[in-house]
């Protein structure tokens, strides 16, 4: 905008702006709140889940649960609540590795809220 000229800025969103001379911007976004408590049980649950995932051997199963639990992760992270679709997506994930992941009383935990959530 040049000098004796009107400027009018009617919306800015996840920016960081400065105006003057020795001004600073600084942009900070925090996470998302759980939109419930149920859902910050289950945000819980898939990173004590992921956590343990890295003491076991590496192998397909554990690979794709890992996947699909970071992708949960981030979307309640992002928004605040995990889309019903996508548990279903990690139900079966789980399913999948039962026979690895048996043993790990944090997949017992996911697995609990997972279904108080669908109902």
């Amino acid at each position: 905008m040049s000098e004796g000229r009107g400027g009018r800025v009617d919306r800015i969103n996840r920016s960081a702006v400065n105006f003057g001379d020795h001004g600073s911007a600084e942009y900070h976004e925090a996470p998302r709140a759980a939109a419930d408590e149920t859902t910050a049980v289950l945000l819980d649950a898939v990173r004590t889940l992921r956590e343990h995932l890295r003491l076991l051997t590496e192998t397909d199963a554990t690979t794709g649960l890992d996947g699909e639990l970071a992708v949960v992760q981030g979307e309640i992270e992002r928004t605040g609540r995990a889309d019903p679709a996508r548990l279903g997506r990690l139900r079966m994930r789980l399913e999948t590795a039962v026979a690895v992941v048996a043993g790990l009383a944090s997949t017992a935990a996911v697995v609990q809220v997972i279904a108080q959530l669908a109902g």
